[in-house]
């Protein structure tokens, strides 16, 4: 590049333009390459994950605030050294403490240096098909290792281990927070309110969580860049007298981009909060500089700058959605919007009330236009991760976008006169009955027939099929070329034909589950999308366990009816449990110790050994010939361990549920 530049025949940088953008590409990568392998962890020779030893102590530090549970504290702890023996040796690492709940564990702070010994493990690996993979999840956020601790197993050693400025934030949060729940008592609105003003989501409840995901709004409980253009709004509204003189006005940019900082950290740093902070400085920083602002380079410039500064960002699933959004409602809301800009729906001449008519018509197609630019924008990234369709987003975002946008309005204002008794009071009684109608707003949209379409799971090559048929349509909207057309055609044939495909797929599919979901029964015969359970009361009646273990294996293997195993007619009742016959195969589920023995032995191709079994391994062979022997992970453990002893003395081969999910198709 430096010879490149240095060249003043115009024909010699001519003829070398391909190998100056050859040069700049090379460069992009090689500073991509670097700054990724600086940011990983376990590159580090002192990474946990490259221990020799065995350690018998852990010093670090609290990276960030814990989070109280019903029954433990969960403490983020950056190790700084370990100790072997009298030996003490630099460390690095994320641990992930889970620390039982006392008053010593409820004092907890950020920046506290703590001193523990326990078992650091890495996370497992998924145990079930198609489950979420929590252990990548938690190392892209740069956390390798976990720790349970008991009380006597850790002390504090110190405090002031975090940064200055952090500490002060939290300090900020933590008033913000109690201010909230002195006027806020009930669940659900504590949760919204936290989890909208401050980006705190420890109140969040599964059910707050399933209500905002059915109504297609749950961004309003991750602070994101509508929240941040909110305070713009109004920081630059309060501030609107300072424009008057160009010394005031640099002023104000100044305290407009240091508040929106400290809104970010405020809100715990996430990456579309980032992201509006940045895009928003930019476009302030412009202003001053008397600059046009171009959307595409803000938007280009602050996604560049995050990745450098965390590179890891780009698996951030708040990060993809958040810039996809922007780059969607950029796109695509000037073309939703100008369909119906110029028709009488916006210019009516109705006498006395026109004005009002044509603001509250532009304002709620405006609305609508954004809402369905995003929702087109993330639909193919929505449905490879969360496999969901909100039916009435559009309803939703009317309702409840400008009602949170008066809750975080009122929130700020709470946040400022907190100290103010009498106005206090007046603007938290508003702050909360806000908070009510939000939500009575959202459980309205969510108890509708139909709200929300499960188990629509693509795959990745089938994403950017779809963000390929929705790139060529918007180019013939634009631009109204046959060839164009034909183009979006031809991608919509292949995207219906691998859905076909998926279809037959799914047809032909007979599959016998036995999950790993811990302490209990889970058992699942999958054949042609219909999916015959097993499962213990307390996994099916827990939706969080279900989506977690369950539910994405049914959708991904085409399921859409549900059938309880005991309510078919292919289910036998056994004195010693039940056998279920499907496709050619028998399935046998002891959970039951007989009293007498059959005559007979059956002959199956599974048996699953379940609680409530205590007899021997060779007790079994009265009862049945397998081919294959299978323990699921509600049998207790001591028992699991005698019949496993068993089986390795008889030379019996078998499966542990506990280490997997045992899996057979056919």
């Amino acid at each position: 590049m430096i010879w490149y530049h240095l060249q003043e025949d115009i024909a010699a940088v001519y003829r070398w333009r391909y190998a100056a953008g050859a040069a700049i590409v090379s460069m992009m990568l090689a500073l991509g390459y670097a700054v990724a392998w600086l940011h990983t962890d376990t590159n580090d020779q002192y990474h946990l994950a490259h221990l020799s030893v065995a350690a018998q102590g852990y010093e670090g530090v609290i990276t960030e605030p814990p989070v109280l549970k019903d029954k433990a504290v969960n403490a983020l702890i950056n190790i700084t050294a370990i100790s072997t023996g009298d030996t003490v040796l630099p460390s690095s690492g994320k641990v992930l403490a889970t620390i039982a709940r006392d008053k010593q564990s409820e004092a907890l702070h950020y920046g506290d240096k703590v001193i523990f010994h326990g078992v650091v493990k890495e996370y497992d690996l998924p145990k079930n098909p198609d489950e979420f993979d929590y252990r990548q999840y938690q190392a892209l956020h740069h956390i390798y290792h976990r720790v349970y601790l008991r009380d006597g197993t850790w002390q504090v050693a110190g405090g002031d281990g975090g940064n200055i400025l952090l500490t002060h934030i939290y300090a900020v949060r933590a008033y913000f927070l109690s201010l909230i729940k002195k006027y806020v008592h009930t669940e659900g609105e504590l949760a919204v309110a936290t989890a909208l003003t401050l980006g705190y989501r420890d109140y969040v409840t599964d059910d707050v969580m399933q209500a905002y995901s059915a109504s297609g709004v749950l961004h309003v409980l991750s602070v994101s860049g509508l929240h941040v253009g909110v305070m713009y709004f109004v920081l630059n509204l309060l501030l609107g007298w300072m424009d008057r003189k160009r010394r005031t006005e640099i002023a104000k940019g100044i305290i407009v981009i240091m508040v929106m900082i400290f809104y970010a950290g405020l809100t715990g740093l996430s990456p579309p909060v980032l992201r509006s902070v940045w895009m928003f400085s930019l476009i302030t920083a412009a202003k001053l500089l008397d600059r046009d602002v171009s959307i595409y380079n803000v938007l280009g410039v602050s996604c560049f700058v995050l990745l450098v500064c965390d590179p890891y960002y780009i698996a951030d699933v708040g990060f993809q959605l958040s810039y996809i959004a922007v780059a969607g409602i950029v796109l695509i809301y000037p073309m939703i919007f100008g369909m119906v800009e110029d028709t009488d729906l916006v210019k009516r001449n109705i006498p006395y009330v026109s004005h009002s008519v044509n603001w509250l018509s532009r304002w709620t197609w405006g609305l609508i236009s954004v809402s369905l630019a995003a929702q087109i924008a993330t639909l193919p990234v929505s449905l490879l991760y969360f496999h969901n369709f909100p039916t009435y987003f559009l309803l939703a975002n009317l309702a409840v976008i400008p009602l949170s946008n008066f809750v975080l309005v009122a929130g700020m204002l709470l946040f400022c006169v907190g100290w103010l008794p009498y106005l206090s009071d007046a603007i938290g009684w508003l702050f909360d009955h806000l908070l009510i109608w939000t939500n009575e707003a959202v459980y309205a949209i969510d108890r509708m027939p139909h709200a929300l379409t499960k188990g629509i799971m693509i795959s990745a090559p089938e994403m950017i099929l779809l963000y390929t048929f929705i790139a060529f349509f918007l180019w013939f909207m634009y631009s109204r070329r046959a060839t164009v057309l034909i183009a979006a055609l031809c991608v919509l044939l292949v995207i219906c034909t691998a859905f076909s495909y998926d279809t037959i797929r799914h047809d032909r599919l007979n599959e016998i589950c036995i999950y790993s979901v811990r302490g209990q029964k889970a058992i699942s015969v999958i054949s042609r999308g219909t999916v015959v359970y097993d499962f213990d009361t307390a996994v099916l009646h827990n939706e969080k366990t279900m989506r977690y273990h369950i539910r994405d294996h049914w959708y991904a293997a085409g399921t859409a009816h549900e059938i309880c195993m005991d309510s078919t007619r292919e289910c036998i009742a056994l004195p010693y449990g039940k056998i279920y016959t499907a496709s050619g195969k028998r399935i046998m589920i002891v959970d039951k110790s007989a009293t007498s023995l059959p005559s007979s032995a059956i002959n199956t191709d599974v048996i699953v050994v379940s609680s409530g079994y205590t007899g021997s391994i060779a007790m079994l062979h009265d009862y049945a010939h397998w081919r294959q022997l299978v323990f699921d992970t509600s049998v207790k453990p001591w028992q699991l361990k005698k019949w496993k002893e068993e089986c390795d003395e008889a030379g019996l081969p078998y499966h542990d549920c506990t280490a997997k999910a045992f899996v057979l198709r056919w």
